[in-house]
């Protein structure tokens, strides 16, 4: 069954592939998607990469992949749907690293391969399959080292941290949460005790915190446009009011006012919250709005399953767990912050949800000792 999921997956995205190289575009394959096609078709026309741009490495990767091939639509949208196999193992490997039971693992990977947004976007020629592929390793990557004290996934964990920082600069800030976090985690391997979490909560904030400005700084230059001030709460207003200002029919946040860090502290739990949820019901207006609003409720059904989970399961198992959850926090709070749109919002949460159904299907597969054996 759980082969049958994932074949069905790679099945349906090979077919969204198709509809969209030959007879398209398909729904999600405009603006960016096909942006991205036609730059990377110039690049496979004159392989030099005049400067380095977050974001624009996958274009020229793509140009490369058309170079040796041929710059067909079709074959950039196949190489996704490659791309999201990939990461689909990567999670089987991650359920099984935990000792999830194969009900839980089955379970988790028809969501993963049948939510209907993952099927359109990643089966075209857009990063997030690429985010979804490297976010997975870098989580397989940090289990490995921890459950199974790996050293050589140390250097699986750096790629693919690289990997998804080049892709977006969202991604950076969160790879450095995922090196700082895998670092503590070594550290709690004995236990837990207040002089440890002492240590640890301030200098992951302080992670988060640079990484932020950092991935502002390289991704979009924003401290050129606040006249040279890096305060993270003004860095965050410009981005909101640049988002705002659009003003498209997914908008969801109509005026932003943070006044330092304590306004911004005290803001984004509900940027966190309409990140996750909108649009509400009242806002829908069109199908696509219905397919957001089913996915937010199955999202708040798995978070709800990934609280039970720590509410029933003693401490020395949750914390591999508690890492991955705090890792989906992390990944979707940093992406809350630079997001007003939920048409965005639905692209952004796909890197993240594996590690989101690794936590809410880890409740009935208890862990055991089976977690120190190494996975084949």
């Amino acid at each position: 069954m759980l082969r049958l999921a994932l074949w069905t997956g790679f099945l349906l995205r090979f077919f969204v592939a198709i509809w969209n190289g030959f007879f398209g575009p398909s729904f999600g394959a405009g603006k960016d998607a096909l942006g991205f096609h036609l730059t990377a078709v110039e690049y496979s026309n004159n392989l030099v990469l005049d400067h380095f741009e977050i974001g624009h490495i996958y274009t020229y990767f793509l140009g490369v992949f058309y170079f040796f091939t041929t710059d067909s639509l079709f074959l950039g949208s196949l190489l996704s749907v490659v791309a999201w196999l990939l990461s689909a193992l990567i999670l089987v490997r991650i359920l099984r690293i935990l000792s999830i039971n194969y009900s839980n693992q089955y379970k988790a990977m028809f969501i993963y391969a049948l939510l209907p947004s993952s099927i359109l976007l990643t089966s075209i020629t857009l990063r997030e399959p690429y985010q979804l592929l490297f976010v997975n390793i870098a989580i397989y990557s940090a289990l490995k080292i921890y459950l199974h004290k790996s050293t050589i996934h140390w250097l699986l964990l750096i790629c693919a941290i690289a990997g998804m920082a080049v892709l977006h600069g969202a991604l950076l800030a969160f790879g450095i949460f995922i090196l700082v976090a895998t670092l503590f985690l070594l550290s709690f391997r004995k236990g837990f005790s207040l002089a440890r979490i002492a240590l640890v909560v301030p200098i992951v904030l302080l992670c988060l915190y640079y990484g932020f400005l950092l991935f502002t700084s390289v991704a979009y230059n924003i401290f050129d446009r606040v006249d040279g001030h890096n305060g993270l709460g003004l860095v965050v207003q410009k981005m909101q009011e640049g988002l705002i200002s659009s003003s498209g029919r997914a908008t969801y946040r109509s005026d932003v006012s943070i006044d330092g860090m304590v306004s911004l502290v005290f803001s984004m739990p509900v940027f966190l919250f309409q990140y996750l949820f909108e649009p509400m019901p009242w806002r829908i207006s069109a199908l696509i709005d219905v397919v957001a609003l089913v996915e937010n409720g199955l999202r708040a059904w798995l978070i709800w399953m990934a609280l039970k989970y720590f509410l029933h399961t003693p401490g020395q198992d949750r914390k591999p767990v508690a890492f991955i959850f705090l890792s989906y926090l992390a990944i979707e709070m940093i992406w809350s912050l630079g997001v007003a749109n939920w048409g965005t919002s639905m692209r952004h949460h796909l890197p993240s949800i594996g590690l989101l159904l690794a936590v809410a299907f880890a409740y009935q597969g208890k862990l055991t000792n089976r977690l120190k054996r190494a996975v084949p």
